[in-house]
């Protein structure tokens, strides 16, 4: 393991103050709150812990099936996703980097063991902090001898 690395976690870059929804909430309300905030969805909340995620896709096929069936769409809990990943706070960014790549997906909800809600990520937080933590490293040999060879030979590129 190189040791000389900065190690992160998901609570180093995690956003702390999450907009969430109660599952009693009914989908229209839910909705036209996740359109005034610009958010595709939220983590649904309730006694603290965190207990499904409510999104865009979510809230399609609520409204669409109640408009079709003549009926109301419904409560948050009746249309939220129970089965989605997590991330603990100590999670290594480059395995939450890892989860993005590998799902379709545009946050992560970080909970501790007890799954109360602690923050969310975004691939944006992430991809911020890996462009950060790339410029700020060592430069290896090759581009040390790049820039030896550009200052001596007056080269610019």
């Amino acid at each position: 393991m190189d040791t000389s690395r900065t190690v992160l976690t998901a609570e180093h870059v995690m956003q702390r103050n999450v907009f969430v929804l109660p599952p009693e909430m009914q989908v229209l309300d839910a909705v036209e709150r996740l359109l005034q905030r610009g958010y595709s969805g939220a983590p649904v909340v309730e006694r603290g812990r965190l207990v499904g995620v409510f999104s865009e896709r979510d809230a399609l096929t609520a409204i669409a099936a109640a408009h079709y069936e003549g009926e109301p769409p419904g409560t948050v809990a009746q249309h939220m996703r129970r089965d989605f990943d997590v991330v603990g706070a100590k999670t290594d960014l480059y395995e939450v980097a890892s989860s993005f790549r590998d799902n379709p997906i545009r946050r992560l909800p970080v909970v501790d063991s007890d799954r109360r809600l602690l923050g969310i990520v975004s691939r944006g937080d992430v991809l911020k902090a890996l462009r950060t933590l790339f410029a700020t490293r060592a430069r290896n040999s090759y581009e040390k001898l790049q820039d030896h060879m550009s200052l001596r030979h007056g080269a610019s590129f």
